[in-house]
């Protein structure tokens, strides 16, 4: 199952790290001289020869070894940082060459000597930040439609885990004892729990530890199916057996609170199983009405629902439903600062944070974990709510 999957990311860093070797070993400017070129080319096969190796053993050895972690992570960002640096600086003297300038500095002849520590320089702060803790977070949230029997109804969220080759089952476990501490009435799981076949029965095990009095409530998201979503789904029904975690395909659940029942609502993610194909834009938008015509068929008109999606883009249809609170993930905050507000509104227009249309509230978690390690002012985080209704607001 995620062994492909975390294996894909490693064909991802081949490509970025060959493609820096590349300019380091051919273009003129950047090139280096012929010894550090060799150690060069020595690391980078080493690095991701280790990466790519550690995919196909019984265990993790990324995982396992914190310092191994931080060496892939720091060289694969490096070598990220350092192509789109050298990009940049290549486009630039072509645009200069064509208005017929010419620089003289020193930078425009040898500019490695700053591309090399500014690309070090990113990668240190970026997967620095990607390897802390998650940040807490706790908000107080006022809602117009709650009714009062649910007021002080706390909520866990815990999104886009990615247990894998940067986030093991240590981090899972440490957030969750971190949530249980805030003592949350309801646990949710909105999607990307994990990326590694191999820590598949650790990840469960440490969703057993959840102390919720209503239970653990989960949805998928686009990596559990990408590949192997059986052995998910399984998994989960085997949880299911317990009665402390339920997973919602399309479907809802109704849970009692102080006298007072309310559902959950979870939908799929809108792509075909064991598929990484992306709908046409038209076919998701269909994908995503028939699955949330399918979760809502058995719902109550008459009880508060709190609405679940991996995709934040169904708060569009949560808002034609009139839903007071929806909870989402996917979109790790765009994971670096500028691509918030950037590329990041390329894949949805709820990129991280609070967005308020009418009576309907959505969050959108930039999750506590990643499959690239990287993050640059968007900090890894858990979320704790706790409900209020709107006119108990203190004056």
């Amino acid at each position: 199952m995620t062994i492909s999957t975390t294996l894909w990311f490693v064909y991802r860093g081949m490509i970025y790290c060959g493609v820096s070797g590349l300019l380091l070993s051919f273009i003129p400017q950047l090139r280096l001289s012929k010894a550090r070129l060799w150690s060069y080319w020595l690391i980078n096969l080493l690095v991701v020869g280790i990466w790519y190796i550690s995919q196909f053993s019984a265990t993790n050895w990324l995982v396992t070894s914190t310092p191994l972690r931080w060496i892939v992570a720091l060289w694969l960002n490096t070598n990220m940082a350092y192509v789109a640096l050298a990009v940049s600086f290549l486009v630039l003297r072509v645009l200069l060459a064509l208005f017929r300038q010419t620089p003289h500095r020193r930078f425009w002849l040898q500019p490695n000597v700053l591309l090399l520590p500014i690309a070090g320089m990113l990668s240190a702060f970026g997967v620095y930040e990607a390897m802390q803790p998650p940040v807490f977070r706790h908000y107080d949230v006022y809602l117009e439609q709650l009714p009062s029997t649910l007021d002080g109804m706390k909520i866990a969220q815990l999104t886009d885990s990615h247990i894998g080759d940067f986030v093991g089952v240590a981090e899972l476990t440490s957030a969750i004892g971190i949530l249980n501490a805030e003592k949350p009435d309801l646990f949710t799981l909105t999607g990307d729990l994990l990326d590694d076949e191999r820590q598949l029965d650790a990840s469960f095990a440490a969703l057993s530890t959840v102390n919720a009095p209503l239970g653990t409530i989960a949805i998928l998201g686009n990596h559990e199916k990408y590949q192997g979503l059986d052995a998910i789904l399984k998994k989960y029904q085997a949880a299911a057996g317990t009665g402390k975690i339920h997973l919602l395909v399309d479907d809802s659940l109704m849970l009692h609170y102080h006298g007072t029942d309310f559902q959950v609502i979870g939908v799929d993610y809108p792509i075909p199983p064991n598929s990484r194909r992306k709908l046409t834009e038209s076919a998701e938008t269909a994908y995503m009405q028939q699955s949330a015509n399918k979760a809502f068929s058995k719902i109550d008109p008459g009880s508060w629902q709190l609405f679940l999606t991996h995709h934040p883009d169904f708060f569009d249809i949560a808002l034609k439903r009139n839903i007071s609170l929806s909870l989402a993930g996917h979109t790790h905050g765009g994971q670096a600062l500028p691509l918030s507000y950037t590329v990041g509104r390329m894949w949805s227009q709820y990129v991280k944070g609070w967005f308020q249309q009418q009576q309907s509230a959505l969050y959108v978690s930039s999750g506590m974990g990643h499959v690239w390690p990287y993050r640059l002012g968007v900090p890894p985080e858990i979320v704790i709510f706790t409900l209020h209704q709107k006119n108990n607001i203190q004056k």
